[in-house]
């Protein structure tokens, strides 16, 4: 298995492994609970500013739109040469996963999907 076929595995598994996480929810939960966008720049985490991850939040939420994703996807890869897919994913995952949490009016079968749905768009333009 060749070190793409190994990571494109590792990334999709991460996306897998936050939908399941979003599913195992107790049927009585009331809120979503999503990750925390992380303020310091690791291997394997993208460092943006508190405004740049509430632009993203903003274009996320206006509309489902696949091009919405695709730019973002775009101006990440270029501001971050080299940046790994799982990093992308992980990122878009929080992002869109804080958008979801503040919709109100959901129930939590309601917002599995949405993310469920997110997430499957997400590896289509990832992959």
């Amino acid at each position: 298995m060749s070190c793409v076929e190994r990571f494109a595995g590792h990334a999709l598994a991460s996306a897998l492994v936050f939908a399941a996480v979003l599913s195992a929810g107790a049927p009585f939960a009331v809120a979503l609970e999503c990750p925390v966008p992380q303020p310091l720049s690791h291997p394997g985490i993208l460092k943006e500013t508190p405004d740049r991850i509430a632009q993203v939040e903003n274009l996320l939420s206006s509309s489902d739109d696949e091009n919405h994703v695709q730019v973002v996807v775009n101006d990440l890869r270029q501001r971050y040469p080299g940046v790994e897919n799982a990093e992308i994913i992980n990122y878009l995952m929080t992002a869109y996963c804080r958008v979801v949490a503040g919709l109100s009016g959901l129930d939590s079968q309601e917002q599995k999907a949405r993310m469920d749905r997110f997430a499957s768009q997400l590896s289509q333009i990832i992959y």
